[in-house]
């Protein structure tokens, strides 16, 4: 078997619980996913602080105390655990921003400032998970580009929805709501990008005035086509 660097040879399949025999009360299945959550979080750790590219099967048993058969009973490479640990940040990152939006009054500007706080809030209070979801994701891999790509689809379908309730006119002035969604997510992850890249040396306010201001300049085009006669 030919492996990279990052990778080492996985020992032979155990056998151990095929029967399905229970141990200390928990079921093979169980425990299976009991390893396979501490290898994300292990991920997180390795990736976060060593980078995906100075990491290793090793490095990543090693944090959550499992052989390498283990490893390879939930993953079959790095890049696939990689994948794992990033949608797992993403999600947290979206269950994190939807409740802010409930918590925010229904106003554009609002909506857009708590959904920005919330995100350069999650990124700089865990360089960890800003480094594997901003900086690394789009070094690791071909592989990482169709989950990269739906991450940012996601978000923008957020965004889409509260664009198309509010201003929901938009198309018949040859606008397309996911459009303008894609762009605003795009800007506000390429600033956060060079952010943590610069290691948040810039003050959160200012990061988040400067990126509120693009959401803003769109909020204010749109209420104004809102008021204009249909083209």
């Amino acid at each position: 078997m030919s492996v990279s660097k990052n990778r080492e040879n996985p020992a032979p399949p155990s056998t151990a619980g095929a029967s399905g025999r229970r141990y200390g009360g928990v079921d093979p299945q169980e425990r299976q996913r009991q390893r396979h959550a501490k290898l994300i979080e292990a991920g997180l750790v390795v990736f976060g602080d060593q980078g995906y590219h100075h990491s290793t099967v090793r490095d990543v048993c090693g944090q959550a105390q499992l052989t390498s058969r283990y490893f390879y009973e939930s993953f079959d490479s790095m890049e696939a655990l990689f994948r794992a640990v990033y949608i797992a940040v993403n999600r947290e990152l979206m269950q994190a921003t939807i409740l802010a939006l409930a918590q925010c009054q229904p106003e554009p500007e609002k909506l857009a400032e708590a959904a920005l706080r919330t995100f350069l809030t999650f990124v700089r209070d865990d360089p960890r998970r800003a480094r594997v979801a901003l900086v690394d994701a789009p070094t690791v891999g071909e592989g990482m580009t169709t989950v990269t790509d739906q991450a940012t689809q996601d978000f923008a379908h957020l965004i889409t929805g509260f664009m198309q309730q509010m201003f929901p006119h938009l198309d018949r002035h040859g606008l397309d709501h996911r459009m303008l969604a894609s762009a605003l997510v795009g800007a506000s992850t390429r600033l956060a990008t060079q952010w943590v890249i610069d290691r948040c040396k810039a003050p959160m306010e200012d990061l988040l005035r400067n990126n509120l201001a693009v959401f803003k300049a769109m909020i204010q085009y749109s209420q104004t086509l809102s008021t204009c006669k249909d083209v």
